[in-house]
């Protein structure tokens, strides 16, 4: 006669106890990462915000703050705070002004338009190569001996081709065009996963119902997606004092091309941690961190009131 196995109470807590075990030993690599380059170091930064080191002595102050304040009436260091404020605001309304283009953009190739394959390749190509090496032909092609310089040169009769990313009249001009392309390439890959979630189903039966593309994009494609259309909103709305273009690999922040990021960068970059300038970063990061978060709080809150629809 063939003997039936039995599990007792004991086999199952070892059963259950290894599941818990290939579970937490899958995610403790993660929680440790976090934990530690993100729980640590933001506790630590908040205690730094409220800290100098004079004479190797530590001295909780508000100093930071107080010395972030005055650099707006105060030009140290070739560093101006009124230009970086401006730059910044510069480069969130362009991030802003790309989410519905691109969303357009992307919906039209959705549809398959003329020509929509050759556009997406155009597209997605620039997402695969790295920001470094667009970032290098881009400089070629603006730089003094590319074409854009020359055709300006000629179109101005200038004696010389114009340094396009070396010269304050041009430099935030060039950098924010490619901030430009680089977010219509961004926000296309993005919207296009999302379209494809899209059930034929329901975009057959618009049509059935002789709907126009106009009326398809804003009473059916939008409340689809919507979820991912307002989480890139508040992504992008939580960056309104950290937006920046490619300033580092393009400018370096000089030709009055700075922004609060990347001044942020360069108080930590390349300076000794005995300097109060990790501190001086930390209490600015902190206070743009305080005057954005009632403001997504807000958006959050007023989003969350549009229905999500399940499909």
């Amino acid at each position: 006669m063939e003997k039936v196995k039995t599990f007792n109470i004991s086999d199952k807590k070892k059963n259950r106890i290894k599941e818990y075990l290939f579970i937490y030993s899958a995610i403790i690599i993660q929680l440790t990462v976090f934990a530690v380059f993100y729980v640590y170091v933001n506790i630590n930064s908040v205690k730094m915000a409220f800290q100098v080191t004079i004479q190797g002595k530590t001295i909780w102050t508000l100093e930071n703050f107080k010395d972030f304040f005055k650099s707006f009436t105060t030009v140290l260091e070739g560093e101006n705070m009124w230009i970086a404020t401006k730059n910044t605001f510069i480069f969130f309304i362009i991030h802003q002004l790309l989410f519905p283009i691109a969303f357009v953009n992307s919906y039209f190739l959705y549809k398959k338009i003329p020509g929509h394959k050759v556009y997406r390749i155009a597209f997605f190509i620039p997402s695969v190569l790295s920001s470094v090496v667009w970032s290098a032909l881009y400089k070629d092609i603006v730089g003094t001996n590319g074409p854009i310089a020359i055709l300006i040169q000629k179109m101005n009769g200038l004696n010389a081709p114009p340094r396009l990313l070396g010269d304050p009249k041009y430099a935030l001009t060039f950098v924010a065009l490619y901030s430009v392309w680089f977010g219509l390439i961004s926000g296309f890959v993005l919207y296009s996963g999302t379209f494809s979630r899209i059930p034929n189903e329901i975009i057959e039966a618009g049509n059935l119902e002789g709907i126009t593309w106009t009326q398809e994009l804003v009473k059916v494609v939008v409340p689809l997606v919507w979820p991912t259309v307002s989480t890139v909103f508040l992504l992008g709305l939580m960056g309104l004092f950290t937006s920046s273009g490619n300033i580092l690999l393009l400018t370096g922040g000089a030709y009055d091309t700075n922004t609060l990021s990347f001044y942020l960068f360069s108080q930590v970059y390349g300076k000794p941690e005995t300097s109060n300038s990790y501190n001086y970063a930390s209490a600015i990061g902190l206070l743009l961190t305080a005057l954005t978060l009632p403001i997504v709080f807000g958006v959050t809150k007023l989003t969350n009131k549009v229905e999500n629809v399940e499909f």
